[in-house]
């Protein structure tokens, strides 16, 4: 087997379309897509954070899912079309813990569009400027604003980090609705060994380990194995 790293912005559609014709030169199409790519700016938080989060770890996310699709080969039988498959790498920072009931029943609702997640994340890269705008007025206290996510408030946690997995989840549930041909699916690792992961303290007793693509390969293990010498 060998190894190729083609470049890639998942927060550059330019650069997600430019890989995307690469990978349908040399391949017919991609039966695994594994999205691990992802930022953590919360240490330094402000409205452009935010927004690179979002464009990242969602928006990005759901860009290469959805320009990707072209190249999955949607016209199979049903046995064939099992075999391809979307990995989104979601964090345990996704639960929807610490939102208001409205925001949870938003996140979870069976029909939820794209549109409307896309709105939820609007709402919120809104909501972040108009906080930061009162930082910066020393209208409220930063302890102030570490509590405007609680439920008393406007019911969005604080942590773009969170958001973001939370907007990755619910944009997993659509794809995988909305594509029943294909098996998509979000995994949490846990703890994993890396710059981002050690931003988070030191690991749990039970870390998910030193490199996440193990953890992803084995989510893969539980669904239906690709066939030999068919995989890209």
């Amino acid at each position: 087997m060998t190894l190729k790293y083609p470049k890639l912005d998942i927060a550059d559609p330019d650069s997600i379309q430019r890989f995307a014709k690469s990978v349908e030169a040399e391949h017919a199409s991609v039966d695994v897509l594994i999205n691990n790519a992802g930022v953590n700016l919360d240490m330094q938080y402000s409205p452009v954070n935010v927004k690179t989060t979002l464009d990242t770890n969602y928006r990005g996310t759901l860009n290469v899912s959805t320009f990707s699709g072209r190249f999955y080969k949607l016209e199979m039988t049903a046995n064939e079309a099992n075999r391809c498959r979307v990995v989104n790498v979601s964090s345990t920072g996704s639960s929807l813990s610490g939102y208001s009931k409205e925001i949870q029943d938003r996140f979870r609702s069976p029909t939820m569009t794209l549109n409307d997640l896309e709105q939820m994340m609007t709402e919120y890269q809104v909501r972040s400027l108009r906080l930061s705008l009162c930082l910066q007025s020393a209208l409220i206290t930063r302890q102030e604003a570490a509590n405007v996510g609680t439920e008393s408030r406007e019911g969005w946690k604080t942590q773009a980090y969170s958001v973001s997995k939370a907007a990755q989840n619910a944009m997993t549930a659509i794809l995988a609705r909305d594509n029943p041909g294909l098996i998509i699916n979000a995994c949490c690792p846990g703890w994993i060994d890396t710059k981002m992961g050690n931003m988070m303290g030191r690991p749990p007793k039970s870390p998910g380990g030193s490199n996440p693509a193990v953890k992803m390969l084995g989510c893969m293990t539980m669904m239906p194995p690709i066939p030999a010498s068919q995989g890209h």
